[in-house]
Order: structure tokens, then C-alpha cells, then sequence
């Protein structure tokens, strides 16, 4: 990205006072447990999973514990059966790998290393001279989280040559180095580049919009499940950076750059030799969909998988400027590409005019004695020892920052993470196991479900046009300029921003049953909904599919696949249709309900479930249903009389909505004037204390009310 301006207001520009309600904190909350999984014929295990039914917010407690819970069972149904590996070797674990590796001298098995158990004269088979790989190659088979930046297990076998006699020489370490079969292209290129990038960001909210992928759900899907460069910087500081811009309203300076040591191409897919761990774990997912199996894949070895990418370090810092402090300064504004240098440039030396206005515009934001400007840093790579003196820069002591970075670049060779990496979907992995054509639909489905657990649409609205985002169990508010607070609730709104904001979306309702042969879902442009010459939501509120459309790849794996479905029960007893739902139907186009069989209530637009969605035909013939009803998402005003009047007049309310009461004329209102929608269905404050009295009525009650004495 190119390097932008940072424009520091100066006095006259109009301030508005942001007056909005102080945020409580809302606590996240789990979702009660769901039934149990098919028992695994595999592991011999069954899971059960609970959502989270609200999302902490406004600095509430993040939820505790995990998701899923896991217990022993008996399996009604086999382990599917192992395809075999036909001309091909097996390894002790069951994977299969090329006749022509065995007793070749390399370990090409990849635990159990059976291609050479028991081979004689290995020595004049061997397929090489040399069996050193690249330092850290292990790092370019591990999986990725491109949701949460973090690198997961190994996905990738980089210990097997594949046959293969391919060298790589480095000149730093004057060595050569074979390279893995799965490696493509691999080079030893050392590039520092003294050169620090760094931007400004007049607010939060400026920041996540420039950095994040785009918040709309279709675009969200497009650049997760494509090839596609991913930030490799962690989320593990979050935290102090959200917590910085709750205290007062922030600028932000960001510096980065990056330290390479070596540069690797992996294979495509199908070339690629997976590791055995990740392989047993496909091997073991059930043939049936279940979320809670697949999600637990997806949190031991992430969403993608390393398509190519460096091994190095990543250095960047946000640093904290006082948006106030700026202001009082007076500038208009402070030009950062006129202050490049490829001698470090402000991080170590300032010689230009320019640059010494910028350091000098950085000092006075500090705001304390020692001139250092506090930051939270984000670094992969390098000695852990020498990150926490890369979170400041003293502003006085340029050689000292110099120092510090340099320290920590050197210490990159020796310990390097993967970096500027191009990721490809962990669903194209899934190979050699039983009914991987089957696996792989459900995995990519089970990646569409994990992506829209971290839809912002799960968030209330941040006040003030704030951005929400999702951390892990939490949502968090990113603010305009000159806003803050946990809510971003706090500060001013600039000249034009007063009373405007943009539109957000609501999460997806579920599939409606089936008219026509078609389903339809819809959203609503309410979360929050635009006021005051704000955007309305991009895309449309209802989406329509033909009935049957997502199986249809599903029937034609049947035909490929037939071991891996369930075969057609012959029983013919089968549970009458089930008890209607007031407000609500069953999912699903199913006729027969034969013992065991699983539905799934739903409610109907405006209504959310309440309970336990599932429903099981028993032994006896008879439905087991749990507690559930369909609860009205709004608040309804009661019936009102005595010439009490509402503003806005309508059927009912959504979360949020505020209503004005007045009096009609003559008469006086007693009580609060406006009342909220809140987040229970219920009116705060209560309607039942407000009512409209007469105005001769009301001046007896107050002069009939007691003084006071002495």
C-alpha cells in the first residue's frame, strides 16, 4: 500500500458532541448443547456442539470453555471401507505411497518409516547422495487459519524427497540442501529492505476498513475460498488495541517491513504428499455431515493450506498518536511520502525538513517526558527475546530503534516464519481416504459454516458508525474519528458525520420451506439500519434457490460413491408427520419418518426459536420433542388510552427502535417522554409509568405535595 497523508485537523473544522447512551456490557453466552453425533465407526466417538447465542460486546466476558463435547459409544455402522492401495505400497498406517520409494534410503512413510523396514543393500539403492533438508522446511507443510492468522498443525509431508535428487545451495549458510518432494521451487535469497513502510490512520475505523477483507457476506466467501494472499499477522494482540482506543480517540501510525530469507513454491494438490497425522484425521471423518467432527478438523489444522509464501520475519507496529493533542497543534497537514529514506527513514533519522516536522509533530502526541511513543506490536519471526523492544520508538534516540530492530532482523535467520504466504482452501486436500469426493463437499460446507460463525452480522451496532468486527467469541467496535469508548459512544463526531450512519445487514434467516420448488432465505438492512443520509446495506434481501440444488452433488456421488451413504431403511414403520410449530414448520421436504430420523424445526421471518430445535421419531412411534416456541423478535406497544399518543405509529418494533409519547392537548405527560426497544423484547423504561393527566389536575397534585421544613 501506498504511503497517504496524515491530515491533522486544525480548529476551525466543525465538532458535533456525540450524546449517546453509555453501553452496557454484554456478557457472551452460550447456546445450549445439540444432540449427539452419529457414533463414529471410526474412533468410536460421538460429538455434540453448542453455538454461541450472544456474542460479548461493549467489554462484556468472553465465553469460557469449549464448544463440543466428545464421549465413548458403540458404533451401529463400520469404519467406511479402506479403498486399498492397489499397485501402490502401504505404509503400517494405511497411507499409500509409490512402489518406486521403497528401500530407496529415504523415509518416505511418513511416521513409521515401513518403506524401509526390512530392505537389504539399501546402499546401492539409495536415490541420492545427500539427505539434509532446508532449515525450518517442516513450516512450509503446516496448515493456516486465515480467519485468525495463526499457523495450525502439519498438513504437508516435507520429510519425503519423493525419489526426487533436487538441490538447493545457500550462500549464507555455504551449504547444499535437498529438497522435499512436495516442494516445487525453492530459493535462498536474503532481502532486507531498510526501507520501513508506514501509514497513517486518522481512526480504528479507517484502519479495519483499509486492512480487513470486505464485510459483505458474497465478497467475505469469494476471497476465503479463492487463492489468495493472507496477512500473517496474529490476532494475539488484539487485545491491547482494542482496549487503547476505549480510554480517548486515537490516530494510528503504522510501521512495518519485513525481513526475507528464503522463497518456496509448493506443489499442486494432487502432487502433494500429505502428512500422516492429517491424513488419519481424513480418513476418520464420518461419511455423514456432521459440523461438530469437521469443525474439530478445521481447529487442529486451520482453513488453507501453504501455497507458496517466504520464510523470514514480519515487523509492524501500531502506534497510538492522541488525536487531541494532534489538533492542538495547528497543522494542516503532515506529508509521510516526503519523508522516505532508504536509511531507515523516521524510525532512525529525520535530516529533511519534512521529516523532522513529522518527528517533531510525533513528539508533542506522545505527550510525556522521555518522547517515547508507545505501540502494539505485531511480529512473527525472530527471537521472542526482542519483541517487546520493538513495541516503542524513542523519538529522541534514533540509533537506539535502529539498534533494537537490528537486533531482532538478525535473530530472523535462525528462527523464520512463514510470511507473505498465498493460501489455497484445505478442502483440496482431501485425497487417499474412504469417500473423499463425499469429504471434500462436506469439509468446503463446513468451512461456509465456520466463516458465518465470524459474520459481523452476529454484532449489535456500535454507536456513532462504528465497524463491528468478531474476535473469537467477542465482538469489538472500531470508531470513526474522534469517537471512542467500548461502543464508540464517546467524543465528537466531525462536521458532516453528525447523525449519520450507514446501514448494516442482519444475519441470514434460515430456508423457508418449499413453494413452487423453490426456498427462499431473506436479511434485513437493520443491524443498524441507515439514518440521517447514511448508506443503505450493499446487495440484495432475499436470496431464492430451486429445492433439492445443493444435493444434486450429493446424488451424483451417490452414483460414484454408493459405500459411503446409508442404505435405505427397510423397516416400513415409520412416526406420523410431526406436531406443527406454532409460527414455525419443519425443515425439509421428507415424507416418511422412520425410526431414529432427525428433524429440525425452524420460525418464521420475525420469530426466533426458543428451545431445542430437534425433534426424534422414537422406538414407540412417537415424536420426543423437547421445550421450544417461536418468540416474536419485536417489542409490541400495549393498547393507549387516556389521550396518550405514539411517534412513530407501527405494528411493531425491532431491537433498538425508540418510540416518543406526547399528549393530546390539555393534558400533560407523566413519566418518560421517549422509551427503548431493548435487547429482552421489553420497553425500557416501562410504558406502564407513563400516562397523560390534565393540566388543572396535575397543578393541584403539585401544589398539594408537602414542603419541606427546617
Amino acid at each position: 500500500m501506498e504511503a497517504i497523508s496524515l491530515f491533522i485537523l486544525v480548529g476551525f473544522i466543525g465538532e458535533f458532541p456525540v450524546f449517546s447512551s453509555p453501553a452496557s456490557p454484554v456478557n457472551c453466552q452460550w447456546d445450549s448443547f445439540g444432540p449427539w453425533s452419529e457414533c463414529n465407526g471410526c474412533t468410536k466417538s460421538q460429538t455434540r456442539r453448542r453455538t454461541i447465542a450472544v456474542y460479548a460486546q461493549f467489554g462484556g466476558q468472553p465465553c469460557a470453555g469449549s464448544a463440543f463435547e466428545t464421549q465413548a459409544c458403540e458404533p451401529t455402522r463400520g469404519c467406511p471401507a479402506e479403498e486399498g492401495c492397489g499397485e501402490r505400497f502401504r505404509c503400517f498406517s494405511g497411507q499409500c505411497i509409490s512402489k518406486s520409494l521403497v528401500c530407496n534410503g529415504d523415509s518416505d512413510c511418513d511416521e513409521d518409516s515401513a518403506d524401509e523396514d526390512k530392505c537389504e543393500n539399501t546402499e546401492s539403492r539409495r536415490s541420492c547422495d545427500l539427505d539434509k533438508p532446508p532449515p525450518n522446511i517442516e513450516l512450509t507443510g503446516k496448515g493456516y487459519n486465515a480467519l485468525t492468522g495463526q499457523v495450525r498443525n502439519r498438513v504437508l509431508n516435507t520429510k519425503s524427497f519423493g525419489g526426487q535428487c533436487r538441490k538447493v545451495f545457500s550462500g549464507d549458510g555455504r551449504d547444499y540442501y535437498r529438497l522435499s518432494g512436495n516442494i516445487l521451487s525453492y530459493t535462498f535469497q536474503v532481502k532486507i529492505n531498510n526501507d520501513f513502510n508506514y501509514e497513517f490512520y486518522n481512526s480504528s475505523w479507517s484502519y479495519v476498513k483499509e486492512t480487513s477483507t470486505s464485510h459483505s457476506s458474497s465478497e467475505r466467501k469469494t476471497a476465503f475460498f479463492g487463492l489468495s494472499k493472507s496477512s500473517s499477522v496474529s490476532s494475539a494482540s488484539s487485545r491491547n488495541y482494542y482496549e487503547n482506543q476505549r480510554k480517548k480517540s486515537y490516530q494510528l501510525l503504522v510501521l512495518q517491513n519485513t525481513v526475507e530469507v528464503a522463497q518456496f513454491i509448493n506443489n499442486n494438490p494432487e502432487f502433494l504428499q500429505l502428512a500422516e497425522p492429517f491424513w488419519r484425521e481424513l480418513a476418520h471423518l464420518p461419511s455423514l455431515y456432521d459440523y461438530s467432527a469437521y469443525r474439530k478438523l478445521i481447529d487442529n489444522y486451520g482453513t488453507h493450506f501453504l501455497q507458496s509464501g517466504s520464510l523470514g520475519g514480519e515487523y509492524k507496529v501500531l502506534f497510538y498518536v492522541d488525536t487531541e493533542k494532534m489538533k492542538q497543534m495547528g497543522h494542516s497537514s503532515i506529508s509521510t511520502s516526503s519523508c522516505r529514506s532508504k536509511s531507515i527513514n523516521i524510525l532512525l533519522s529525520y535530516s529533511s525538513n519534512k521529516c523532522k516536522e513529522l518527528n517533531d509533530a510525533l513528539k508533542r502526541a506522545a505527550g510525556t517526558s522521555s518522547n517515547k511513543l508507545q505501540g502494539t506490536p505485531f511480529v512473527r519471526g525472530g527471537s521472542s527475546g526482542f519483541v517487546s523492544g520493538l513495541s516503542y520508538l524513542e523519538l529522541e534516540n534514533p540509533a537506539g530503534n535502529q539498534e533494537r530492530y537490528s537486533s531482532w532482523a538478525a535473530s530472523v535467520t535462525q528462527l523464520p516464519q512463514v510470511i507473505k504466504q498465498k493460501v489455497t482452501p484445505l478442502y483440496e486436500l482431501v485425497k487417499e481416504v474412504p469417500c473423499a469426493s463425499v469429504k471434500r463437499l462436506y469439509l468446503r460446507r463446513a468451512l461456509e459454516e465456520y466463516l458465518d460463525e465470524s459474520d459481523p452480522c452476529h454484532c449489535r451496532p456500535c454507536q456513532n458508525g462504528g465497524l463491528a468486527t468478531v474476535e473469537g467469541t467477542q465482538c469489538q467496535c472500531s470508531c470513526k474519528p474522534y469517537t471512542f469508548g467500548a461502543a464508540c459512544e464517546l467524543g465528537v463526531l466531525v462536521q458532516g458525520e453528525a447523525g449519520k450512519v450507514d446501514g448494516g445487514w442482519n444475519c441470514w434467516s434460515s430456508w423457508s420451506s418449499c413453494v413452487a420448488g423453490k426456498k427462499t432465505r431473506r436479511r434485513e438492512c437493520n443491524n443498524p439500519s441507515p439514518r440521517g443520509g447514511g448508506l443503505s446495506c450493499i446487495g440484495e434481501t432475499s436470496e431464492s434457490r430451486r429445492c433439492g440444488e445443493e444435493d444434486e452433488e450429493l446424488r451424483n456421488l451417490r452414483l460414484l460413491e454408493p459405500h459411503c451413504f446409508p442404505l435405505p431403511s427397510s423397516s416400513t414403520e415409520s412416526c406420523p408427520p410431526p406436531p406443527a410449530l406454532n409460527h414455525g414448520f419443519v425443515q425439509g421436504e421428507d415424507t416418511k419418518f422412520p425410526v431414529g430420523k432427525n428433524i429440525v424445526y425452524t420460525c418464521n421471518e420475525g420469530y426466533s426459536l426458543v428451545g431445542n430445535p430437534v425433534a426424534r421419531c422414537g422406538d414407540d412411534l412417537r415424536w420426543l420433542v423437547g421445550e421450544m416456541h417461536c418468540q416474536e423478535m419485536a417489542c409490541v406497544l400495549p393498547a393507549l388510552r387516556d389521550g396518550l399518543q405514539s411517534q412513530p405509529q407501527q405494528p411493531s418494533y425491532t431491537i433498538g427502535d425508540k418510540v416518543t409519547f406526547s399528549c393530546s392537548d390539555g393534558m400533560s405527560l407523566e413519566g418518560p417522554s421517549t422509551v427503548l426497544c431493548g435487547s429482552s423484547l421489553k420497553w425500557n423504561p416501562e410504558i406502564k409509568d407513563i400516562r397523560c393527566v390534565h393540566k388543572g389536575e396535575r397543578s393541584r397534585l403539585v401544589q398539594g405535595c408537602p414542603h419541606s421544613r427546617e
